[in-house]
């Protein structure tokens, strides 16, 4: 019984830990060519940037608007919700009204594009704020 017991739990915990990472598959030889964005990063939340961060920024043009995805990461091996928010901003730098705050979950390890597309024209620019889900 006890034997029946351990194999048991050995079982539980594989099983356990298997659930906590993703595996993805891609093409060896990428096809895409994306145009990765220099980005100036602001850190207030020293615990939030340890178990989710921005792995890369790309830009792109849709129907003459700006898109940005963004590749959000998280490190742990726990699941994890955090909440986004890209905010666009004009040639004189003042803000243009933006979307609204979304949330994104990742599994453990897994990474995740965020993705907008401006609503104007007139966005030259964006910052992309990200939070802590408040509903953890």
């Amino acid at each position: 019984m006890k034997k029946i017991l351990i194999c048991f739990g050995l079982l539980l915990a594989i099983f356990a830990v298997s659930c906590d990472t993703v595996n993805t598959v891609e093409r060896e030889t990428p096809q895409s060519s994306p145009k990765m964005v220099n980005d100036k990063r602001v850190i207030t939340d020293n615990s939030l940037n340890k178990y989710a961060y921005v792995a890369e920024v790309n830009e792109g043009n849709v129907g003459g608007l700006l898109k940005i995805q963004a590749k959000l990461v998280n490190s742990t091996t726990g699941f994890r919700s955090v909440n986004y928010k890209f905010v666009w901003i004009d040639e004189n730098g003042m803000e243009i009204p933006s979307s609204p705050w979304k949330t994104v979950t990742l599994e453990g390890g897994e990474s995740k594009y965020v993705s907008a597309v401006a609503a104007s024209p007139k966005a030259k620019d964006f910052l992309l704020k990200i939070m802590p889900d408040v509903r953890d």
